[in-house]
């Protein structure tokens, strides 16, 4: 199954540098309340800001929302209004279908799985949303769908999955490997993360000398800017980056250098406390879940 992950690459090995500082207390108070300061009254949270030159009224999203919930567990905060967040939540399920929407809009695997992760955090009792694995589990045939869905399968419980996993950890590695793999040093660390990301999530087991060439190719993949990127972009970017941290955080490795991946998520911080996906853009809560949960494994890996 791993096969074809076992490539030479030719690396030199870069141990970790000292990091730049972590978050300060100001600092993480000021992202928490940035965070807070877009719920909706009603339940849930706004991706960004209003801008006060539009009459529009701002909605609540669904992937906002998860994000949200997730970024403020992993600052260590409590979740303000998680009543009215969590029935917000509940109002984006389709009992009828198993799937999960944004306000007004259709289903799809992504959003399924991004309902559920928000639903546990939430504390959604498993039963109100027990279709929703239904639906994953029929509807999930891309190697991107497969991906999301084992997030939401390892926020659900590996363990208590209503599915057989083995077909999406044998689809899957086939899906993603079609075609041939880059060299991890233009965009390829991105694939070989989220492979790995993928089987560790379900439970599966690697190698200690397969993990051995996985955590060489992903730190060799680490850009000059500090983060990771897609194949022919000049520049990294904050979702990649999350990708390939996932993996190297399941695998218990830090990456090559730990000072610029911080100088890097620091690129990204606005003087608002939020985080943004492009340096110099608006602070938006993709951009703060981002940065805040790759800036929280660098903390756990320094700690050990």
């Amino acid at each position: 199954m791993l096969a074809f992950l076992r490539y030479s690459f030719l690396v030199l090995l870069v141990w970790p540098s000292a990091a730049q500082a972590q978050l300060t207390p100001e600092q993480k108070k000021a992202t928490i309340q940035w965070i807070t300061n877009l719920q909706d009254p009603q339940g849930g949270f706004y991706l960004a800001p209003q801008d006060p030159n539009i009459d529009a009224i701002p909605q609540p999203g669904l992937r906002a929302t998860s994000g949200a919930v997730r970024a403020l567990k992993y600052l260590g905060a409590d979740i303000p209004n998680k009543d009215k967040h969590a029935a917000f939540v509940l109002k984006c399920y389709d009992a009828t279908t198993g799937g999960f929407a944004e306000p007004g809009g259709a289903p799809d695997v992504t959003l399924t799985s991004v309902g559920i992760m928000a639903a546990v955090e939430l504390g959604i009792p498993r039963e109100k949303i027990a279709k929703a694995m239904d639906y994953l589990k029929d509807n999930a045939k891309t190697f991107e769908e497969i991906r999301i869905a084992a997030a939401a399968v390892e926020a659900w419980g590996v363990k208590d999955c209503p599915f057989d996993l083995k077909p999406w950890l044998v689809d899957g590695p086939k899906l993603a490997s079609h075609g041939s793999f880059l060299d991890p040093r233009d965009g390829g660390a991105r694939q070989i993360g989220s492979v790995t990301a993928l089987l560790l999530r379900l439970g599966s087991t690697i190698r200690p000398d397969d993990q051995k060439r996985i955590v060489q190719a992903l730190r060799d993949g680490q850009r000059s800017d500090g983060g990771w990127g897609q194949k022919d972009a000049k520049a990294s970017d904050v979702e990649t980056t999350y990708r390939v941290m996932r993996a190297l955080m399941l695998l218990k490795s830090p990456p090559a250098d730990v000072q610029k991946l911080r100088a890097f998520i620091d690129m990204h911080r606005n003087a608002d406390g939020g985080y943004t996906t492009q340096p110099g853009e608006k602070s938006t809560m993709s951009g703060v879940y981002y940065c805040v949960v790759v800036s929280k494994w660098l903390d756990e890996m320094e700690k050990k």
